[in-house]
């Protein structure tokens, strides 16, 4: 474990808000049950930059982010969507990279993979899911549950997914929604339903929940799911849910609903220089996220 100063120590505890765990009350007296790398928002493309954007920069990014993902001894990493900006031949340099990684890696799908031709679109779910588009997987103790928040788009693919995506953004609009963008997304019921029984099951399992998705839910702003209120009512008839990771959002974000960690990941291709990423560590009673450049550092307690 890397030793931290106290000067560190001390900015840590009086910079981080209320809902976070004072670092003062939890020495490092039990052991890491499990561990995981997070990276959101590569978004690599061979186009010039764009504002904040840097997309060439990301590959040299990533290489780094992996190669110190390489050198912990983490049980897998979570891509949260968006690996490219746009164009199907982007994802060559970017697959070739992750390739280069000792960890599995389970990947989201955000609304930025599907910026291709129509006729790639199949083959960026074959590259980054697989035909299961959302899915779950059980490890000691602990349930993680991708979604597929792209679902019922404009960008996804299917002619009624999109016509269903159009009519959601016009209502939303109408109400003054700030979420009423192309670029948000939403699942569907099938999936709903799915995800239901997954939380249903891991309760009955005594399983403790970690949610990833693209599209954010909390706090309310521009970049969140259309029915982010159906979905928080689901959430809040379950007490085994930990903790909601999501990208999307290149400037982050945290906040707690219900007693869940809504976690919004920096995104990785903001600025020319500055990288970002993190390392997940799970404990009988907290997560340690340790942030790698940009991305902050969190004690988030269950």
């Amino acid at each position: 474990m890397i030793r931290i100063s106290i000067l560190f120590l001390y900015s840590f505890i009086v910079t981080q808000p209320p809902a976070l765990m004072s670092i003062k009350d939890n020495q490092q007296t039990d052991q890491v049950i499990l561990s995981f790398g997070v990276i959101a928002d590569v978004q690599y493309c061979e186009g010039k930059s764009y504002g904040s954007r840097f997309f060439r920069n990301s590959l040299s990014k990533l290489d780094e982010a992996i190669n110190d993902l390489n050198n912990i001894d983490v049980d897998f990493i979570v891509n949260l969507g968006d690996l490219i900006d746009r164009d199907f031949k982007s994802y060559e340099p970017i697959m070739q990279i992750l390739e280069k990684s000792d960890n599995r890696i389970f990947h989201v799908l955000g609304n930025h993979d599907f910026t291709v031709k129509p006729k790639y679109r199949n083959n960026v779910r074959d590259i980054l899911t697989g035909e299961e588009t959302y899915y779950s997987f059980a490890k000691w103790g602990f349930r993680f549950i991708i979604l597929n928040t792209c679902e019922i788009s404009n960008y996804y693919g299917p002619v009624l997914s999109a016509i269903k995506a159009s009519m959601r953004v016009n209502k939303l609009k109408s109400r003054g929604s700030p979420n009423a963008f192309d670029w948000n997304g939403e699942m569907s019921k099938k999936q709903i339903e799915w995800f239901k029984s997954e939380l249903s099951e891991a309760r009955d399992r005594d399983e403790r929940v970690l949610v990833f998705s693209h599209h954010t839910l909390e706090p309310v702003g521009p970049h969140n799911v259309f029915n982010r209120e159906e979905i928080l009512e689901i959430v809040s008839d379950y007490d085994n849910i930990i903790a909601w990771f999501c990208g999307h959002d290149h400037s982050g974000n945290y906040s707690n609903y219900h007693n869940i960690h809504f976690v919004t990941m920096k995104g990785m291709v903001e600025t020319p220089d500055k990288n970002s990423w993190a390392v997940v560590e799970i404990y009988s009673n907290r997560l340690w996220i340790k942030g790698r450049g940009m991305e902050i550092s969190r004690m988030l307690e269950y």
